[in-house]
């Protein structure tokens, strides 16, 4: 049984995860972490007690998972590295200055930093660089929509989404939304429009628009659980990995 803690457990995915390794079978939930003075602190989840403790909570730990926020994750990552415990982050909006972070703890553990944990989403990316590659003469567009609480805009996954498309073409412009009389549409450059409403966990769609045709990639997450059980897949992987920095793409081999 691999121990196992969670950071931001009281949170809504940090929870969800929480619940599936404790119900895994061959993973063992050894500790539940948030933030010092939050409501819950104390409180017991899964059989664990909740703590604001983060380096006591990594003794004799295998992997530690987290789902904060971009500075909390670091924070969390540089923790995990100082205990010698490999550090799993699914946070979303994470900007270079917090991968560059990560890639400096990665040189004592292995680390995943993933915006989506998915293995639907994840293979998404992958294919939807071999698209943006193949039509490179084709517009493309990025369409995401969340839940009404969610706060960063647009979503990790379809700035990563877009990143690839870039990528994938040699560099092209980011346009998020448009109004008024703005001309015609460049043709290097990606639209990038984010919905916001209700309790939809996620669905991103990248369009590729050509002459008389068009391709449309999506994804619809049902539920957290979702996200959880690739937390699984990624813990597992983990465990036995060397030191360096991983991405969901190496957990599935693509």
């Amino acid at each position: 049984m691999l121990r196992v803690i969670v950071n931001g457990a009281l949170g809504r995915m940090g929870g969800e995860a929480a619940r599936a390794i404790a119900e895994s079978g061959d993973l063992e939930l050894s500790g539940a972490v948030d933030a010092p003075g939050r409501p819950g602190i104390g409180s017991e989840i899964f059989g664990v007690t909740v703590t604001g403790d983060l380096a006591a909570a990594l003794e004799g730990a295998a992997a530690a998972v987290d789902f904060t926020n971009p500075d909390a994750a670091v924070a969390f990552i540089e923790t995990c590295a100082a205990a010698g415990v490999p550090a799993i982050t699914g946070t979303t909006g994470l900007q270079q200055v917090h991968l560059a972070a990560a890639a400096a703890a990665a040189m004592k553990i292995p680390v995943i930093a993933s915006p989506n944990m998915s293995a639907g989403v994840n293979l998404l990316f992958s294919v939807t660089g071999a698209v943006a590659k193949a039509l490179h003469d084709f517009d493309v567009e990025i369409v995401e929509i969340h839940h009404n609480r969610k706060k960063d805009s647009p979503s990790g996954t379809a700035a990563r989404l877009a990143r690839v498309v870039s990528e994938a073409r040699g560099g092209m412009r980011i346009v998020h939304g448009r109004e008024g009389m703005i001309g015609e549409r460049a043709e290097n450059e990606i639209g990038m429009h984010s919905l916001r409403g209700g309790d939809v966990t996620g669905e991103h769609t990248v369009i590729f628009a050509g002459e008389g045709e068009r391709i449309e990639l999506t994804h619809r997450a049902h539920s957290r659980r979702t996200f959880a059980m690739g937390t699984l897949r990624a813990i597992r992987f983990i465990a036995g990995a060397p030191a360096g920095l991983y991405t969901m793409s190496d957990v599935l081999g693509l």
